[in-house]
């Protein structure tokens, strides 16, 4: 009887830890994103492709997301526009502002067309282990002052960091600030992000005029070669710019940091390796105290 329940606890443990494996590769996935971008009708140039990013690299795992910001319906279908489907998948219809998300588990080239149209067409690269850059904003790191004491200038810095385990060179990181009705400012720099760390991205603001704006900050996914998330590569935050110019290195207000200006993102549970041992560790430990226990009676 005591021999009986030590197999059924260890039979629990070997669940347990299946589960926890599972678990753990699927807080691990990453969901790269792909834009059906706008001006299809002219064949989307000066673009390569109607698909952006044209090509995307991702692991064995992980998701791909098209988001169809055109005003037209399209299908993210398998194969070529020459040879027709291949039959490994079909997005069907896509309507504007609408998504299509697939999972990949095997590795391969997958390259795909649209159905409804002979112009668009991407490629997907699985790996094993690839190594990818992953950029997002960091919260509360916006700073906006006065540029010197003989401009009227606006230095507006914002942290971007790389979490991922890859470099991020040459990435194109645009800041657009409108008001209610108009665009005032729309200026890009060019940036490279190494590897687990953060980077300030500066934009100069010349002369602006008093009010209340929103700032809308972008690192352009299209060009994040790597790149998994482009939802965290967006922010939007809100500042209020005196009439009455402030002196030098004198903060200007900030209304309101980092909207979320996507909500495509998965919830997925952060559990990181630590935690899957401690829990591994934990249930040992109750079986070994069980058995002890049910030998002792």
């Amino acid at each position: 009887m005591v021999l009986l329940r030590f197999y059924h606890l260890v039979y629990v443990v070997v669940i347990a830890t299946i589960f926890c494996f599972i678990s753990y590769q699927s807080a691990q996935a990453y969901d790269a994103q792909v834009t059906i971008i706008n001006g299809t009708a002219n064949h989307c140039r000066p673009n390569l492709s109607c698909y952006s990013p044209f090509q995307v690299n991702i692991s064995v795992g992980d998701t791909v997301t098209w988001i169809n910001q055109d005003n037209r319906t399209h299908t993210v279908t398998t194969g070529t526009s020459n040879y027709g489907p291949q039959g490994i998948f079909d997005s069907g219809t896509i309507k504007p502002g609408q998504s299509f998300t697939q999972f990949f588990g095997s590795v391969g080239k997958y390259g795909y067309y649209d159905k409804t149209d002979m112009w668009p067409s991407g490629y997907v690269v699985v790996s094993k282990g690839f190594s990818h850059a992953e950029l997002s904003w960091v919260n509360d790191s916006l700073t906006v002052e006065k540029q010197n004491y003989t401009s009227n200038g606006l230095v507006i810095t914002k942290q971007i960091q790389n979490t991922g385990n890859a470099d991020a060179d040459s990435i194109i990181f645009t800041l657009k600030i409108k008001n209610q009705t108009s665009l005032f400012y729309n200026g890009l720099v060019k940036l490279d992000i190494p590897a687990k760390q953060s980077v300030p991205v500066i934009f100069v603001w010349s002369n602006p005029p008093g009010g209340q704006y929103q700032l809308f900050f972008d690192a352009n996914s299209a060009n994040n070669a790597g790149d998994m998330n482009a939802n965290d590569d967006r922010s939007l935050d809100l500042i209020s710019v005196p009439s009455s110019t402030p002196a030098q290195n004198e903060p200007v207000p900030i209304v309101h940091e980092n909207f979320t200006l996507s909500d495509n993102t998965a919830s997925v549970p952060e559990f990181s390796t630590t935690s899957y041992l401690v829990l591994m560790i934990s249930l040992v430990s109750i079986v070994v105290l069980s058995a002890r226990s049910g030998l002792k009676l």
